[in-house]
């Protein structure tokens, strides 16, 4: 009943690892069709999203002690 616990505090620690190297996130806000002169156009427009350190450092720290409590023995 423990292998759950072990892999989402996994998870959880990698997310953290991955959002404290890389904390910016590019997404598309919206799309946005023009016509000019016959033609059409597209225009995509991006939102980018900054994650907070302690956010990524809390995730690390909840991983860690989700993996380390996960696999003590009772």
């Amino acid at each position: 009943m423990k292998k759950p616990v072990i892999w989402f505090g996994a998870a959880l620690f990698l997310l953290g690892l991955a959002a404290l190297i890389h904390p910016r996130l590019k997404m598309p806000a919206r799309k946005t069709e023009v016509e000019v002169i016959g033609q059409k156009l597209e225009i995509e427009t991006q939102r980018i999203v900054t994650i907070p350190v302690i956010w990524s450092a809390l995730a690390i720290a909840g991983g860690a002690a989700m993996v380390f409590l996960g696999s003590r023995k009772p």
